[in-house]
């Protein structure tokens, strides 16, 4: 049986039809390519002197690494059940301090945080857009793109923003989308062993350093049509929300096209089984945060929200595919 989900497939270039990945991203901006989001978010950093940075509770690992390199102190912000930023937890922010938020899924934060971003010039904020194709209009001083989440590259770290940049001090990167590309050739997702480990080592293998964008991720970003991939993920998020409104984060169809689509389940690791049981592979974000006492609605967050795979790959029958699993699975628990 055909399975859904997992890693992205290097994908074709050959027929791009409007702009690019890259230049809808950048869209005549100042811009800076990396190796990696987290060695891209140290540059800028370092560049800016921040004395702070301060991360939402909520996030990946690999964002603390960039944060925190070099020594640099951090702070953590909550969010709540819906993974909006608690503005009562920034009071703090001061003049010289860096604040990093995420467009989770690819939905940007509501209109308060924006406007306090708005308010204060003087801090630096960094929209991270790690899960963003299309968020919408920029609410960051800086973007931070990480096109290896989005699309079926090997690495990657995009800073854009409309002031100077650090620009990268070694060599493009050499990673190559080894597992991406033999994902490209087993399109039915059935020998899993030709790629996985394979991407599991490639994703062990980033840190943070001083390399560029790899010449291939730099070649499919140019090459690659931004709009059909919109199209297609908005599509089966819609789908997906009609479906399974009951248990979505955002019970609202998406305006954005989103990394994937969030879902609140009791116990994730076992929903996760029952998925993979029927050959739909899912994620889950993330298990190593801050202070469960501090921050327990991102850690409740961890425990029980699931992402379906709704990307450009797939069409309507694999979305009511999922939506089927998925309910199976619900039925199977009670």
């Amino acid at each position: 049986m055909r399975t859904i989900g997992s890693v992205l497939p290097l994908p074709s270039t050959d027929e791009a039809a409007g702009p690019s990945l890259w230049d809808f991203w950048t869209a005549g901006a100042t811009w800076a390519a990396y190796s990696s989001a987290r060695s891209a978010l140290a540059a800028l950093l370092a560049q800016r002197r921040a004395r702070r940075v301060w991360l939402p509770a909520y996030a990946c690992p690999a964002l603390m690494e960039g944060a925190v390199a070099g020594g640099r102190q951090a702070a953590w912000y909550a969010v709540d059940e819906r993974l909006e930023p608690r503005l009562e937890d920034l009071q703090s922010v001061r003049p010289g301090d860096a604040v990093v938020g995420i467009d989770y899924f690819g939905r940007p934060p509501g209109e308060d945080f924006q406007a306090l971003a708005r308010s204060q010039p003087d801090v630096l904020w960094i929209e991270d857009r790690a899960q963003a194709l299309a968020p919408g209009p920029a609410w960051g001083a800086v973007r931070l793109f990480s096109p290896r989440k989005l699309i079926g590259v090997g690495d990657g770290g995009l800073l854009v923003a409309e002031t100077e940049l650090p620009q990268p001090s070694a060599p493009p990167s050499r990673t190559e989308a080894g597992a991406q590309a033999a994902r490209a050739h087993d399109p039915e997702g059935l020998a899993p062993q030709t790629w996985f480990p394979a991407f599991q080592a490639q994703e062990a293998a980033f840190a943070v350093d001083a390399a560029a964008m790899s010449a291939q991720t730099t070649k499919v970003l140019r090459g690659c049509a931004a709009q059909p991939l919109i199209d297609a993920r908005r599509r089966n998020a819609g789908f997906l929300a009609a479906a399974l409104a009951d248990i979505a984060l955002w019970p609202e169809p998406p305006a954005w096209p989103p990394l994937a689509f969030p879902i609140l389940v009791p116990d994730a690791a076992a929903f996760v089984q029952g998925m993979a049981a029927r050959g739909v592979f899912c994620a889950r974000h993330w298990a190593d945060l801050p202070s469960p006492a501090r921050f327990a609605q991102a850690h409740d967050l961890s425990r029980r929200l699931v992402s379906l795979p709704c990307d450009h790959r797939y069409g309507e029958a694999d979305m009511a595919r999922i939506a089927r699993a998925v309910r199976e699975v619900q039925a199977g628990a009670r």
